[in-house]
């Protein structure tokens, strides 16, 4: 399976960390990582952030057939939530902020668990990347791992 990478300016240094990361993780394999501008509609003036379903729902237009990450460099939010690190929609795509996140290795991290979600793994409560994280904090807390539940569960073609 393939996952296309798409980029904000500013971000080109991620690329091989999580091309390498994706494909030891998921063995899933990279393709066309291009460059894209966040789009204004998605801008929301009086929180100042990004609206994450906005972003997806573009992204979603434009990806193609293969699934999608988008690395962006911006504050985002999604309904209900002050701020979110990553949105995802199942075996679809996901975007993934790295505003928050100021080390590469939980840029990496959260990358890994939105990817999760694409290929459908939910949020768990075990001892796993997939533990849902609300802070910073919490996301350098869980391990960058799989526990055998989400392993036996995630299906990588």
């Amino acid at each position: 399976m393939k996952i296309r990478i798409f980029y904000t300016k500013g971000n080109e240094g991620l690329i091989k960390p999580l091309t390498d990361a994706l494909y030891e993780f998921y063995h899933l394999k990279t393709y066309q990582n291009t460059e894209m501008a966040l789009i204004p509609p998605a801008y929301n003036a009086q929180r100042k952030q990004y609206d994450a379903a906005a972003l997806l729902e573009y992204l979603s237009r434009i990806k193609g057939n293969e699934i999608a990450l988008w690395v962006i460099d911006k504050d985002m939010y999604c309904k209900d939530m002050s701020y979110v690190f990553g949105y995802a929609a199942d075996r679809y795509a996901a975007v993934l902020s790295t505003y928050r996140l100021k080390m590469q290795e939980l840029i990496v991290k959260e990358a890994l668990h939105e990817v999760g979600h694409v290929l459908g793994l939910r949020h768990c409560t075990n001892r796993c990347i997939m533990r849902f994280s609300n802070t910073a904090e919490e996301a350098e807390s869980k391990p960058q791992r799989l526990c055998e539940k989400c392993r036996d569960l995630v299906k990588v073609e």
